[in-house]
């Protein structure tokens, strides 16, 4: 008489789960590095957008107003003011030029702060630090 086996033993179904548990544990932080560089890659976006907002309204303020002066730095109580599309900032320290550039300082968006210097982003941004 002949018998048919149907199916999968158990052994070979314990081998699929570790086989399958091994790639999930090289995959996490990979995907998880992904995530990061993704979250690091808006907020630079974001900042760059707000200095960009800053430009401009510095410039349509110089056109409307010949005699208006240009503030030499703009600071976190002036985020309001600015309009800007995306996530606002939640903290602002940058110094302007003489003509309404932006040349240096720093911009904490969405969990990161991003360091501008000589008017360029300086370097990856990093996670803002959490004061009590």
């Amino acid at each position: 008489m002949k018998m048919n086996k149907k199916g999968f033993t158990l052994v070979e179904l314990l081998a699929v789960i570790v086989i399958l548990a091994i790639i999930a544990l090289i995959a996490t932080p990979i995907i998880l590095g992904v995530i990061d560089d993704a979250r690091k890659g808006a907020a630079k976006s974001s900042a760059l957008g707000f200095v960009d907002a800053v430009e401009k309204s510095i410039a349509l303020k110089m056109v409307s107003d010949t005699n208006a002066s240009i503030p030499a730095s703009i600071g976190t109580a002036e985020i309001s003011s600015i309009k800007v599309k995306g996530d606002k900032p939640t903290a602002v320290n940058l110094s302007l030029d003489s003509a309404g550039s932006v040349t240096s300082g720093t911009i904490t968006v969405s969990g990161y702060t991003v360091t501008f210097n000589e008017g360029k982003v300086s370097g990856e941004p990093t996670k803002a630090s959490v004061s009590s």
